[in-house]
């Protein structure tokens, strides 16, 4: 072996790298245990001091349900305490670089959050317009809004000007971004200039977004948070591993930091919410008690002239709110009249009417004298009552310059009531502050000692606060941020110094998250979330669990298998597999990069591609030692004859990996982080550690042995006629894609969220809510109601058929792209299960009927449709340049083609099954990003497989080049039978171990890839040959050495 010396000292050094960046973990570790052991005492002490109540911090805790509070705050004390110790010995690293540096574990492996942000580059453009009420904004503007929802395009810009060019106003020079914003785009500007410039700057918006985000996120507290910018969209892909405040993250990450300052409306608004409330709908009070009561002339006639002598007319929303009333016995009908009665004798007739408006029936006037804050209503209602503020007749009875905006938290209304409160507002005034006029902020307390933010404005800022507070003295300011008010203080004193303070229901977190935001800068566009994930911390556990236990019994597995077929040399390659994983960790960890659950089975099918190199050069050593040559020539020549094949496997399997990871995200993408690190560390193990070990052994004469008794002569002597049995394999095949084919147009895919749009929830139940599916899905149905008063059913499936555990989809809200359109679908679940009496906790340890949601996944209606596109693009290109490497490789276009006619004919199996199967087993077949990676993988094991049979036969038609051409095929693939079923089999049982212990998560993952293991195996010697045979005149050289004769 040439270089022996070097590639020693090279595996060293390698491997002391390895061991350096996983040390970190080990350090990082001890630190938590110590800190989860504090933790616990302190629980105890807590438990030991008899009281119902413990305080941490501000917050109070409840003893009875708060352990896991309890644990986590000491927990996170401890190690905040000791985050600055050094805890490397003699590098004095501290705990906090060990745990930038650590092997860090993925979402679906500790819990936490994954959101896709998108800066809205629609807004963007509306800014820039000035919001232009000209027809030649709005018609294109909104044209490309309707294309850019469906998918057609990620590119805003490009949309607005096609839709534009395809108008009347073709050709005709755009005016209103230089009316709107002169510095930007002069008025000398060309149309075509006009679109570069607001390419760049939305490029700008995108790369200003993620410097504000990144700068907000760091100053979050949670470990090794990942940012990265996807390639095609530019969108931001951030995952906070650990985070448990969901509703915090939305809040920090979707906030514009756009700051403001405005005058309250101090005027009494009472008579212009009831004529609103009056004008939205008019129905009589006859009608009305006609409608609740029954029949009308049933009443006595006194209380039938009382309500006819109402005469002004009543508004309803609906029908809704006066079904629970009609349901009334009749011994109630004579209190409802005497009621009306009593209220027509002491109220105005309006007020009487107004009492069941629809606005009043979602919102509470509450407005004394001339105070800003008007009412409240409950967070699910907000939505209808704006769009109610926003009808025409609102806008003639209040001054243009007046608007209404919500608080950003829910306020105590009196009584046990909490809801958000409406606010009037004047958006004009002599005076304006901006969030560009905020110097500094921080976390600070008020005078009533509760968590607040202190704001230092610049120079500017502070002057004309100064002004404004001295003209304002007794009148209210609002302080809003992202159009909600956070507080609404009056002003008792001029402030001279630039400073004032933000108070509201903060929490000290939520304090420091609101000062952090302001002092990061406001984002030049809105960021949405698009795309969201959250793992929780229990589905997290399980699934650590899960997949390590699959990792270790398919390792040994493995090994147990290597050693029993190769003997001694099977020891060696169970070294090799041992560092192959070693290195993979290793360089993780030097990467930053983080161990996903399909990472773990990327891990898994790693060993399996390290199997295959070991299988392929072991094979070919056994040939040799059958020719007769002594056992030092034979593993030289083995290792030699093996490399075109080993290459060329590694090569098209790292062609899918790169597409994978160019068009995959998330988790995905750590899958195919894990290939790609595979194939370079999988082609070191096999080639170079195994042959130094050899060396090693034969230098000391060691006995060395590649089979027993039982394996020596195994798949040796086989004469399968392939060939001749071709046309069978094809109808074969022809059968099974024609029944998918079918399945795919009668039955489809069940399609996952990220295909479809929507939301999906998996929520535990401690014992089954009602009856089961049905109640449940007619719970949520109920509070599902769209603009148009339309119930959106969810879809409800159980999970591992158990009636405590349910996969939970719903559609409803998801084509709102509002900020809080999520938040609003996670309180309709919650309010469903309340109906069954069951609260929101964790399931372990609870008392009483509880659930708990352990995963939820949210997917914009347009990333459904971009994912779909770019599933699809990453099939094509991944065939496509496996064709053409394949046709450049072994240079006839013919083998290109066979070997793609196999992977056309893989995909099709896997996708029938798949539509054939669904609904019948009883784990999770859904089509996601998930399974098209294993479809991508499917491709790339096919092809390896395949590659490794043209290889043979391409050696075989050199050797026997006067050879019938079928006879010579059919030898070269019998020949490879061995390595051909030990691989697959080898596969197979790593995979059959994912399969029954990896956990549900990845259940429909790996059937895919057993699936596509045997298809595979199948397609590159039943149809990728002999498809090469029937597509060539002559793979035999013979005619081109007698045309040289």
């Amino acid at each position: 072996m040439r270089n022996k010396s070097a590639i020693g000292v090279f595996t060293v050094l390698l491997v002391i790298a390895c061991v350096y960046q996983l040390s970190f973990t080990f350090f990082t570790k001890g630190v938590e245990k110590e800190a989860l052991v504090e933790a616990k005492s302190q629980w105890d002490l807590v438990q030991l001091s008899g009281e119902d109540s413990v305080t941490l911090g501000l917050d109070k805790i409840a003893v009875e349900s708060g352990k896991e509070d309890v644990l986590n705050y000491y927990e996170g004390k401890y190690i905040s305490e000791r985050s600055g110790d050094e805890i490397y010995p003699f590098f004095g690293i501290s705990y906090q670089k060990c745990k930038d540096q650590e092997l860090s574990l993925g979402l679906d492996l500790q819990g936490g959050m994954s959101v896709t942000l998108e800066v809205s580059i629609p807004e963007l453009l509306r800014n820039l317009a000035g919001n232009s009420p000209k027809a030649s904004f709005k018609e294109p503007f909104k044209e490309a809004m309707t294309n850019y929802g469906k998918g057609v395009s990620a590119d805003f810009v490009e949309l607005f000007f096609l839709a534009y060019d395809d108008s009347q106003w073709k050709g005709e020079t755009i005016r209103y971004f230089n009316v709107a914003n002169q510095s930007h785009f002069p008025a000398d500007m060309t149309n075509l200039e006009i679109k570069e410039k607001l390419i760049a700057l939305s490029i700008e918006a995108i790369d200003k977004t993620q410097r504000i985000i990144e700068a907000r996120i760091n100053k979050f507290g949670v470990s090794q948070p990942n940012i990265q910018k996807q390639p095609l969209s530019g969108r931001l892909h951030i995952e906070l591993a650990g985070a448990k405040d969901i509703n915090r993250v939305r809040n920090l990450l979707q906030s514009t930091a756009s700051l403001e300052f405005l005058n309250a409306y101090h005027k009494n608004l009472r008579g212009e919410f009831i004529k609103l409330n009056n004008s939205l709908k008019k129905v009589s009070v006859s009608e009305v008690i006609e409608d609740t009561l029954g029949d009308i002339a049933e009443l006595p006639e006194e209380y039938k002239v009382l309500a006819d002598s109402v005469a002004d007319l009543l508004t309803v929303n609906d029908k809704l709110i006066y079904d629970s009333l009609s349901k009334v016995n009749e011994s109630n009908q004579l209190i409802i009249a005497q009621q009306l009665a009593i209220e027509k004798a002491d109220s105005d007739s309006l007020d009487l009417v107004a009492k069941t408006g629809p606005l009043f029936s979602k919102f509470t006037f509450t407005q004394q004298n001339i105070g800003p804050k008007v009412g409240y209503a409950k967070g699910l209602d907000t939505a209808a009552v704006s769009l109610m503020l926003n009808d025409p007749v609102m806008s003639s009875l209040v001054p243009s310059n007046v608007s209404f905006l919500w608080t950003s938290e829910e306020e105590d209304q009196g009584g046990d009531v909490r809801a958000y409160s409406l606010i009037a507002v004047q958006t004009d005034g002599e005076y304006k502050i901006t969030g560009e006029d905020i110097k500094d902020a921080y976390q600070d307390y008020n005078q009533e000692n509760k968590p607040s933010v202190t704001v230092q404005m610049k120079s500017y800022g502070a002057g004309v606060w100064k002004d404004w507070t001295t003209a304002k003295v007794g009148s209210a300011i609002a302080i809003i941020l992202d159009n909600q008010v956070f507080s609404y203080p009056y002003i008792n004193e001029a402030i001279p110094n630039g400073s004032t303070i933000i108070s509201g229901n903060f929490t000290i977190e939520e304090a420091q998250d609101l000062a952090n935001i302001l002092k990061a800068g406001s984002l030049p566009a809105p960021a949405l979330i698009v795309d969201e994930a959250i793992v929780g911390p229990s589905l997290g556990a399980e699934n650590i669990n899960s997949g390590m236990w699959s990792f270790v019994i398919a390792l040994i597995m493995v090994l147990l298998y290597m050693i029993f077929y190769y003997s001694k040399a099977g020891i060696v390659a169970s070294v090799a597999l041992v560092a192959n994983i070693f290195f993979i960790l290793g360089t993780l960890a030097s990467m930053g990069a983080a161990l996903t659950l399909p990472g773990i089975a990327g891990l898994v099918l790693t060993i399996g591609m390290a199997v295959d190199a070991n299988v392929l050069i072991y094979e070919r050593i056994r040939e040799e030692l059958r020719a007769g040559k002594g056992i030092k020539l034979a593993v030289s020549d083995g290792y030699k004859h093996a490399y075109s094949a080993i290459l060329d496997a590694n090569i098209t399997s790292l062609i899918t990996a790169i597409i994978l990871a160019y068009f995959g995200s998330g988790p995905i993408q750590g899958f195919a982080t894990i290939l790609i690190i595979g194939v370079f560390t999988s082609l070191f193990s096999s080639i170079f550690v195994t042959r130094l070990i050899f060396t090693f052994m034969l230098d000391k004469k060691w006995n060395l042995s590649f089979s027993n008794k039982l394996t020596a002569n195994l798949f040796t002597n086989t004469s399968i006629g392939f060939i001749k049995k071709r046309k069978f394999f094809y109808v074969i095949s022809a059968m099974v894609i024609i029944g998918g084919i079918v399945s795919l147009v009668s039955r489809g895919l069940d399609g996952g969220v990220e295909f479809t749009g929507g939301r999906t929830y998996r929520v535990e139940f401690t014992e089954m809510p009602g009856q089961g599916q049905e109640d449940l899905r007619a719970a949520i149905a109920s509070y599902s109601i769209n603009e148009e008063g339309i119930e959106v059913p969810p879809l409800v499936k159980t999970v591992n058929n158990k009636t405590t555990s349910y996969e939970i989809t719903t559609k409803y809200l998801y084509e709102d792209k509002s900020q809080n359109s999520t938040r609003r679908v996670d309180s309709v679940l919650t309010l469903a299960f309340n109906q069954f009496e069951f609260e929101r906790g964790t399931i372990a340890g609870a008392r009483g009927k509880t659930f708990e949601i352990t995963n939820q996944r949210s997917v914009d209606a347009q990333i459904s449709s971009e994912l779909i596109t770019s599933s699809i693009r990453a099939i094509i290109f991944s065939l496509i340049a496996i064709f053409l490497y394949i046709a450049f490789r072994f240079k006839r276009w013919q083998w290109g083609l066979g070997a793609l006619l196999a992977m056309f004919h893989d995909v099709l199996v896997v996708l029938g099954l798949f539509s054939i199967l669904y609904g019948v087993v009883p784990f999770s077949m859904e089509i996601d990003q998930a399974f098209i990676a294993a479809i991508l993988t499917v491709v790339g094991y096919s092809i390896n497989d395949t590659v490794v049979v043209f290889d043979r036969i391409r050696e075989y038609i050199g050797i026997h080049k006067r050879d019938d051409a079928k006879s010579v095929v059919n030898r070269a693939l019998n020949s490879t039978l061995s390595r051909t079923l030990n691989t697959s089999l080898s596969t197979f049982l790593v995979l059959l171990i994912i399969f029954l212990f990896g956990g549900e998560s990845i259940k429909g993952f790996s059937f895919a890839l057993m699936i596509g293991v045997v298809v595979g195996t199948y397609s590159s010697l039943c149809i990728a040959s002999p498809s090469v045979v029937d597509l060539t005149k002559s793979i035999m050289p013979v005619n081109q050495d007698k045309t040289k004769k």
